[in-house]
């Protein structure tokens, strides 16, 4: 039986598959929902849908286990989402419409026509095969990003940042930490679509609070995605 994550519930939860609730479609009672059962073509975006929202989650997570800022941001972002589902009824194509536009919006992937100057950053980076950047652009122009990783032979030292930024005047992606006690954070633009964490204050600092001796988010991170 074909079951969807309903409205405020299974998509908004944490990633983890088994903790999500969704419903049978038998018990689906408004337009949308009842829609999106009816139709394979949405059926399927709303399997992909709960498959990238819950990636997304969990990329934001960084290395604490506990809900940070990026995660309620992505999330508020997803709520909002499911209010326009809402909106469309029971109209098939306005439904397929808004599943494909919150999917282009939620897997890391630039928006290549748009023109905000956050688009730049926006995708999935990495370094030496051990430490992750993932930055996903959010509906107010905002970036929420994570940096994250571990020492590859020991595991000696773990790195985890994540915060929310904005493109400033100078092109930089500058960025606030979720934590309070962690200064904020600013990435540039690199070759070939990357990105770089440079040398210099805050980040040294915020490097140092991230991980630790040994560790060092400041990078050179190549384009994944």
């Amino acid at each position: 039986m074909r079951h969807i994550l309903p409205l405020g519930t299974a998509l908004l939860l944490l990633p983890a598959a088994a903790s999500a609730a969704s419903f049978p479609c038998s018990k689906a009672t408004t337009l949308d929902e009842k829609a999106v059962c009816a139709d394979r073509t949405l059926s399927g975006l709303d399997d992909r849908m709960g498959t990238v929202y819950r990636e997304a989650i969990r990329l934001m997570s960084g290395s604490d286990p506990d809900e940070n800022i990026t995660q309620k941001a992505v999330k508020r972002d997803q709520k909002a989402w499911l209010a326009e589902r809402r909106a469309c009824g029971g109209d098939t194509a306005c439904l397929r419409t808004s599943y494909e536009r919150r999917l282009a919006e939620i897997s890391f992937s630039p928006a290549p026509a748009s023109t905000s100057p956050a688009e730049r950053f926006v995708g999935r980076f990495g370094f030496g095969g051990f430490m992750s950047l993932d930055a996903l652009a959010l509906r107010d122009g905002t970036v929420a990003v994570s940096v994250s990783g571990t020492e590859p032979k020991t595991a000696r030292w773990v790195c985890g940042f994540t915060g929310i930024g904005h493109v400033a005047a100078d092109g930089a992606l500058r960025i606030e930490a979720a934590d309070a006690n962690i200064r904020g954070l600013i990435i540039t633009p690199a070759a070939k679509g990357g990105l770089t964490i440079p040398d210099g204050q805050p980040n040294e600092d915020t490097s140092f609070s991230s991980c630790g001796n040994g560790g060092t988010i400041m990078l050179v991170y190549t384009r994944k995605r």
